[in-house]
């Protein structure tokens, strides 16, 4: 799949003025990647080709695209699950400059641990796990304590409007709208330097969508870098100060958008 890109700028943001001088959190150069089916006799897939941006800290930018442009399978590589097939991803975190792109699985696992949140669409249902302690999990793994982790759990529960009667339930069985609530609460419960958002309100109503909005432009506040992949305009509009326009094999140009994003 042949994708190019074209990052479409907007006013500069409150954290963009206050450290003028800062390199991005995250800088993407030239990132190509080929997917190889083996049982279908080699035939190779392009999925990202020369892909290049950057995101600064307390920014939010939107991955743009009609389906099948590659969007999913950047934000991918950007957690380190696919590995490009050339091209760098820089991550500026915790003091270090780590390249995703050739990073041992060692140092993938330490950027998780330390620098990156992901909300995939789908929730990863642990069975018998309460939702209380899924949400909690991230924070406690890197050494909060268990009082505060719950604490800060309930709090995101209770503002997603996930009824109390549900927390000490494995969320199984929950609803799509339920489950992705709990995703979010996961997510967003350990502050991080970088948050990766796939579709984060495609399950939601109008109401938890608008909460979302306010948690990434929390996030964003405290110097957050997001990425994001969002199913609807309002929601891209309301949270992103640039995007990244990706595109389908054979498609010359960049798109246009309106607004903000």
């Amino acid at each position: 799949m042949n994708t190019t890109n074209n990052a479409l700028p907007s006013p500069a943001s409150d954290a963009e003025k206050a450290h003028p001088a800062e390199l991005p959190v995250i800088e993407v150069s030239g990132l190509c990647k080929e997917f190889i089916l083996h049982q279908q006799g080699g035939t190779r897939i392009e999925a990202l080709r020369d892909v290049s941006f950057h995101v600064n800290a307390g920014e939010c930018v939107a991955l743009y695209g009609p389906s099948g442009s590659g969007k999913s399978t950047m934000l991918k590589a950007l957690y380190g699950n696919y590995l490009p097939t050339s091209g760098s991803i820089l991550v500026r975190c915790s003091g270090r400059e780590t390249d995703i792109a050739h990073a041992s699985p060692r140092e993938v696992s330490r950027l998780r641990r330390e620098c990156i949140s992901y909300v995939s669409q789908f929730l990863r249902v642990i069975p018998r796990v309460s939702t209380l302690d899924l949400v909690a999990e991230p924070l406690l793994a890197a050494g909060c304590k268990e009082e505060e982790a719950l604490r800060r759990a309930r709090n995101l529960l209770q503002r997603l409007n996930l009824p109390e009667r549900l927390w000490n339930l494995a969320p199984a069985t929950f609803s799509g709208g339920e489950q992705q609530r709990v995703n979010i609460a996961r997510g967003f419960c350990r502050p991080t330097p970088v948050l990766l958002l796939d579709e984060p309100t495609a399950s939601l109503d109008a109401m938890n969508r608008k909460i979302v909005v306010e948690l990434i432009r929390e996030a964003c506040a405290r110097g957050c870098a997001v990425v994001g992949i969002f199913h609807d305009d309002d929601t891209r509009t309301a949270v992103a100060h640039r995007s990244v326009i990706m595109h389908r094999p054979g498609e010359q140009g960049a798109s246009s958008l309106h607004g903000k994003g």
